[in-house]
């Protein structure tokens, strides 16, 4: 089986589509609230979305992106809909980057055998999330490639140096679904669906764990090499920065995280995060202008 492969290696049959990685938005050093909403309709739009769009007024935007929808909006099953289905492709992509950690680095006599059972036991978790998450899916209503695909969650999160490679997929990837799966859970009690709410709760304890994988191997692969540690840390700020979504998530004051998404502080700090770990992830993204 070939090894590091790419992104556009991954297999995926004809019922996906994709989009291109938007590669200036995610790294960019500013950005402004029209190119948040474009990129977000590149992401995650389909006819749906475009007429939920268009309906707003206002000159329209992007209300499933810029603030919280609550369950007994109008909006409400298109919103639920998108997240679901960005969050199994996501666990799609997490499976792969795990499986890819455990294959990669076979050969490579400076990891130890745990490194390998603890990828390998992310890949077990990761196989049953995808299920459950087909499973809500049909749930909400919603089918397989409903939406289109972007492949930057693995394209960023892989890299060919395992300390680089546990820093992307586990802290920062599996990061950003703590983030994303806390306010999934909010959603569902507020509308008072068990199947909802009750199911990603359940798959967050796993995140959980595969978080804390990233803080601990991360430190122990760079022990004593303080030089490998600044370029993992440097990569780690860079997956950090793609990972903000245009600086959606946490780079906001506590007036206006409840209408963004916030980080999930409470789960990082489970997964091994201090404050200034926290601190840190909710500085990463670009910073917001208003439209011009």
């Amino acid at each position: 089986m070939k090894k590091f492969m790419k992104s556009e290696e991954l297999a995926r049959d004809d019922r996906f589509t994709r989009t291109a990685v938007p590669l200036d938005f995610l790294m960019a050093e500013e950005v402004t609230v029209e190119q948040v909403e474009e990129t977000m309709m590149t992401l995650l739009g389909n006819e749906d979305v475009r007429k939920m769009m268009e309906e707003q007024g206002g000159g329209g935007g992007a209300p499933n992106v810029f603030r919280r929808v609550r369950p007994e909006e109008d909006d409400a099953p298109v919103f639920i809909k998108t997240q679901m289905h960005g969050i199994f492709m996501g666990e799609m992509q997490a499976l792969e980057a795990a499986g890819r950690s455990a294959w990669d680095f076979t050969d490579d006599d400076q990891l130890p055998w745990q490194f390998q059972l603890d990828m390998a036991r992310q890949c077990w978790d990761e196989t049953r999330h995808v299920e459950i998450y087909s499973a809500l899916l049909d749930h909400v209503d919603c089918r397989i490639g409903e939406f289109a695909e972007n492949l930057f969650l693995f394209e960023f999160g892989c890299s060919d140096d395992p300390a680089e490679r546990v820093v992307g997929v586990n802290r920062c990837l599996e990061g950003l679904a703590l983030d994303v799966f806390n306010d999934t859970i909010r959603f569902g009690q507020a509308a008072d669906d068990d199947a909802i709410w009750r199911s990603v709760d359940y798959v967050s304890a796993d995140e959980v764990t595969h978080v804390r994988f990233g803080q601990v191997w991360s430190k122990a692969l760079t022990e004593g090499d303080p030089e490998r540690r600044k370029k993992v840390v440097s990569f780690q700020r860079k997956v950090d920065r793609a990972f903000s979504l245009g600086g959606l998530r946490g780079s906001y004051d506590g007036a206006n995280t409840a209408a963004f998404l916030p980080l999930a502080v409470e789960f990082r700090k489970l997964a091994g995060f201090s404050d200034e770990d926290i601190a840190e992830v909710a500085g990463a993204g670009p910073k917001v202008t208003g439209r011009k």
